[in-house]
């Protein structure tokens, strides 16, 4: 297995930044996190996922700062991400997760890399719906959350956050005073029935909308079109579990 993490700075580093940005958060926006004590449920050194919604430029961010006990890793594009050396740096810092520019289009390079971080004991964030933009948003869920937590043998955390997008709307060059931020996260989720099983569509498809009827419940439906609430709702009142 390939180390994920061969440029991994030191903890104290990435705590010390991590500290400054926290409180600069702190004191210019108003933001709450509820449920974070979920993930003492998990046990240590198990990699696991945070699947959330999708509103913001910045959610990843907001994860990464209201999450103290692990360091939420996202992955991202080598070439974009680490193109400025000091943007380069602070992503070395905050542990995001390289993928070659070369390869960035084949998803398939995305769930391996994913995979490889939790069996070496990440917390990786994930988004399933995929963009911020409405017109393109996946909102029942893109199957790749599924695949990596069946293939890696982990627990899925669901995740709700509210408010980023008025915090900094799409578009936007900068973001928005005192606009309130809420994140909610829920108990892990564990598929022990269906480990292993991350090449049956089915499965997948099933334990995808599990997640996203989680993700939905911590995020009250946030931002989500209301004939696609109807729609999913139906979809999650009638799952049927895969034989």
């Amino acid at each position: 297995m390939v180390n994920t993490f061969s440029n991994e700075t030191p903890e104290w580093m990435y705590r010390c930044l991590k500290g400054i940005f926290k409180v600069i958060l702190g004191t210019t926006y108003d933001v709450k996190s509820f449920g974070t004590e979920n993930l003492q449920l998990i046990p240590e050194n198990q990699g696991f996922i945070m699947a959330a919604n999708h509103g913001s430029i910045v959610d990843a961010f907001v994860m990464g700062l209201e999450v103290d006990s692990h360091r939420v890793r996202f992955v991202g594009r080598q070439r974009t991400l680490w193109a400025n050396p000091l943007f380069g740096k602070l992503n070395d810092i905050i542990g995001t997760i390289p993928v070659p520019e070369r390869k960035v289009k084949d998803k398939s390079m995305v769930i391996n890399v994913s995979i490889s971080a939790i069996k070496q004991g990440a917390c990786v964030g994930i988004f399933p719906e995929g963009a911020i933009l409405p017109w393109r948003k996946s909102f029942e869920g893109k199957t790749g959350v599924a695949r990596i937590a069946l293939a890696s043998n982990c627990p899925v955390v669901p995740v709700g956050l509210l408010g980023t997008d008025g915090l900094w709307p799409y578009g936007a060059k900068m973001p928005r005073l005192g606009r309130p931020v809420r994140m909610y996260v829920g108990k892990p989720l564990w598929f022990d029935e269906f480990y292993g099983m991350q090449n049956n569509y089915e499965v997948v498809r099933y334990v995808t909308d599990l997640i996203m009827r989680e993700v939905r419940r911590e995020s009250g439906w946030y931002d989500v079109p209301a004939d696609k609430i109807v729609a999913l709702y139906r979809r999650y009142k009638r799952l049927v579990k895969p034989k």
